[in-house]
This record gives structure tokens, sequence and C-alpha cells, in this order.
């Protein structure tokens, strides 16, 4: 009886193993990878994206880097970023660097495929890890990110709020909360609105381990503008959501206008609105059409 439980077991591990383990996708023939430079690196198909969810990650393989190089991918269409750029300076060759998806990016990459982009490195390896666990359709990050005994900060780009607009709620899905639980958040990033319930307790619920905050006019503004930044301390933040009561979510994939008459816009590489770009590679927005350009 103990050796048949014993080898369930062992088969229940086993299955859970073969679940997380990654899908290598594209794999170069040397080993000092192949050179990704502004054209683009290799081409992943949307027939390979086929089985990508909310909450898998894709990992890339990076064999060694140049001073200032950065890493994102695009959707393989050239339509718009499908992940945020990573700065590859500070990271200690060879090195992964992981994208985690959200629903709407693993929606995205299965329509259209992607590109890493960027310049400055060489690749040597992209794969795909399924997601072991469910990622709400509304996440716009998740994590988890554990500051139970540390303060840590959360990022987010102004392209993942382009459509957010008063009315949305800003949702954070927290856990394993300690006795004193500090959550500071400021829109518009470092030096913008810093949030309270103290000064705006209406627009502040919690409920269990959800907190929320409803978005007013000048805060949609300055999300779409500048981002958002979290600082936390004693609770581990798994999700964050902007929910669209009644109605759709917003998401880095959803960019859009009402029409292609809309003003221009031009961001960085790191997602940050740029007023007056000049002298580099910028990502050119106008109405539903989000392409590179360099200035």
């Amino acid at each position: 009886m103990i050796k048949n439980l014993l080898a369930l077991f062992l088969l229940i591990s086993s299955v859970a193993s073969v679940c997380a383990t990654p899908v290598v996708l594209w794999q170069s023939d040397s080993p000092e990878g192949v050179s990704v430079s502004w054209g683009g690196g290799p081409t992943i198909s949307a027939e390979q994206c086929a089985d990508f969810t909310g909450g898998g990650k894709i990992e890339v393989g990076v064999a060694s880097c140049n001073s200032g190089a950065v890493l994102l991918l695009t959707k393989g269409d050239w339509s718009g970023d499908l992940c945020p750029a990573v700065n590859l300076d500070n990271l200690t060759m060879p090195a992964t660097v992981t994208f985690s998806l959200t629903p709407a990016q693993a929606k995205s990459a299965r329509e259209f495929g992607f590109i890493p982009f960027g310049d400055g490195y060489n690749i040597s390896r992209i794969s795909y890890v399924p997601s072991e666990t469910e990622v709400d359709p509304d996440a716009i990050w998740f994590g988890s990110e554990d500051c139970r005994s540390e303060w840590k900060n959360i990022d987010l780009s102004a392209p993942l709020f382009a459509d957010a607009k008063a009315g949305d709620k800003l949702v954070f899905v927290t856990s394993d909360r300690g006795p004193e639980v500090i959550m500071q958040p400021i829109i518009g990033n470092w030096g913008g609105i810093v949030l309270n319930s103290v000064d705006n307790p209406e627009l502040f619920t919690t409920e269990g381990d959800l907190i929320s905050i409803t978005l007013t006019d000048q805060w949609a503004d300055k999300l779409k503008e500048k981002g958002f930044v979290l600082q936390a301390y004693g609770v581990v933040i798994n999700e964050i959501r902007l929910v669209t009561p009644g109605g759709d979510t917003t998401s880095i994939i959803g960019i859009g206008a009402d029409s292609n008459n809309a003003p221009v816009e031009y961001f960085n590489l790191n997602g940050l609105r740029v007023e007056n770009p000049s002298n580099g590679i910028f990502i050119r927005r106008q109405g539903d059409k989000v392409t590179k350009v360099a200035l």
C-alpha cells in the first residue's frame, strides 16, 4: 500500500514537473548566439505561441551585451510592443531575461507571434514556460512581490494606462499581511501624485485581500502620461488590475483611439512619453497605429 502511494506521489510530481518545463521556441547554433540590432531578432510565429496563456513566461537567453543594450519584445506584425524594454547593463552575462505575460499579452502572441527587438546584445535561446496558476483577465501586473520584511517598488509604464479614464479602478490583490502594512501608490511615477486614503477616503475600498482605488480625471490623465509606481511594506502583492466597471479593461496590447486623425504621441523604449523626440528610436502612436521610428 505504501509503495503504491509512493508511486502515485512520484507520478503526480513528475506530471507537475513536466507542466513547468520550458518549451524551446528557438535556439542558436552557436554558443555566442545571434547578434540583435534594431532590425530585430528571430521571429517566433503565432503557431508557436498557440498554447500561450496569461501567467506564462517568455524566457530570452542573452549570451552577451554591450553597454546601453536594451531588449524588448515586439508583436510579429510590428504593430506594437508585446512586452516593454529591459535594460541589460545591470545583468551578469550570460543571463536569462523573463517576461511574464498578462492575459492580453498572451492573446496578442497567439495572434501575431513576436520578435526580440532592441540593440547591443546576442541572443542564444527563446523559451516559453507554461503557467501553473490562473491569472485574472484584468491583470496588468502579477507577481508575487514579497514585501513582508522590506520596502519594494513595482513600476508600471505609461502605455499600460493608455485608455484609463475616470471611474476605472486600480485593484491590488494582496496576501500574507503582517502586523504593519504600508502601501503607497504614486500616480505619475516618482515625483507624481502620492495617494492616500486619508485625503480621499471615498475613492479607496478594502474588501478582504482586495484594495481598490477609483480614478479621477486628473489621476487617469497622469497615469497615461507618466505611469505608476507602488511602494509597499508588510504584505505580498500578487496582482495589479485595471478594471472598467461594466466594461472592458485596458492593457498595453489594447492601445487604440477613435480615429487615425488622433494626435501623434511619442514614447521612449521604457514607455515614457517624450514631448520632443530626437536622436534615437521611439514608439510613435497615432490613433490605433503604433510603430517604431528612428529620429
